[in-house]
């Protein structure tokens, strides 16, 4: 990751300038500098600088060339370089030909001077890559932090999301989700010409319970009751939701109508096997009344007809005596 330079250069703060290279050009140049407060100047060589990138923490790179030599492998080198790869890069070389200053950059110079400048020039240069530096690591620094937020609020908003699908009493998914998933569920099945069944699971002679036990025995009785429903489904596609206070609605992809109407009688069977007390003589334990309706989407159906047939199918349940299953095909 690139390396941020600080805010501003200062005595206390200067811009490190690494020479890199050429040693007779050392003398000089900390000759020309001297004075300039806010430049440090530190002679490495080119391993040194390749593999202490990080602690040295360089505002530019000067790579003071002498003879024929070139420039080529090292800015590669650099430009490859997590740390150094975006650092302003300077090539100094007195006396090289066009050809010199061609390849060099090429290979990703920032600035190259084929002769020793005078001192107020090479402060200005200094300076100017120093501060641009400076500026292009403050983006990247924030533009990481921007990431990282947007990161953060990303993973908040999915949170959101999925508690804002949850029932928050009994942990299940709630009324808005599964509308959410039977729609596309619907569509999915339309295109693929597969069956879809529901299930309307209604807990029996509810309002009484809930009258005479008070409400926290009848949130525990909507609990145990979502925990049976959920413990009968067996596939990752199969959801079970709190429709509407004491109604649940299970959705079956893929499953026509005699599956789902073994799966209800599992579920009606389940709660039975619990045997929770319940204080109406007649009913003795909490049992619940299941509407089941299948269909074949097409075109012209919609999901709300499968849904009102259900809810037909579960009335007809608690007609015929309650704590049963009763299934059409919609």
């Amino acid at each position: 990751m690139p390396f941020a330079t600080p805010a501003f250069a200062s005595p206390n703060n200067p811009h490190r300038i690494l020479l890199v290279g050429a040693p007779p050009f050392a003398g000089a140049l900390r000759e020309m500098l001297a004075g300039a407060d806010d430049i440090e100047l530190v002679l490495v060589d080119a391993v040194q600088v390749l593999e202490q990138a990080a602690s040295l923490r360089p505002g530019v790179l000067v790579r003071a060339l002498g003879g024929r030599e070139d420039s080529g492998d090292f800015i590669r080198a650099c430009r490859a370089h997590p740390v150094l790869a975006a650092l302003p890069l300077l090539v100094l070389a007195p006396h090289a030909q066009n050809a010199g200053r061609d390849a060099a950059f090429a290979a990703g110079a920032s600035d190259y001077l084929a002769d020793l400048p005078t001192r107020t020039e090479l402060l200005a240069r200094l300076r100017y890559h120093a501060q641009a530096g400076q500026a292009l690591a403050e983006r990247a620094d924030a533009l990481r932090r921007l990431e990282a937020t947007q990161a953060l609020l990303a993973r908040a908003q999915a949170e959101l999301d999925r508690i804002d699908g949850v029932d928050s009493l009994t942990g299940i998914p709630n009324r808005r989700r599964f509308d959410q998933v039977a729609q596309g569920e619907w569509q999915r099945a339309r295109r693929n010409g597969q069956p879809l069944s529901l299930l309307v699971c209604d807990v029996d002679s509810f309002g009484y319970f809930n009258h005479r036990l008070g409400r926290d025995a009848g949130d525990l009785c909507l609990r145990r009751m979502a925990g049976v429903l959920t413990g009968q489904l067996k596939r990752p596609s199969d959801l079970a939701a709190r429709y509407d206070g004491k109604q649940f609605a299970i959705l079956l992809p893929d499953t026509g109508l005699d599956g789902a109407v073994q799966v209800a009688e599992g579920c009606r069977t389940a709660l039975e096997r619990l045997g929770l007390s319940h204080p109406l003589p007649e009913r003795r334990i909490v049992t619940m009344s299941v509407g089941v309706a299948s269909t074949l989407p097409s075109d012209e159906g919609m999901f709300e007809a499968v849904l009102a047939r259900a809810g037909e199918a579960v009335l007809a349940a608690k007609s015929r005596g309650r704590n049963r299953v009763a299934a059409f095909r919609a």
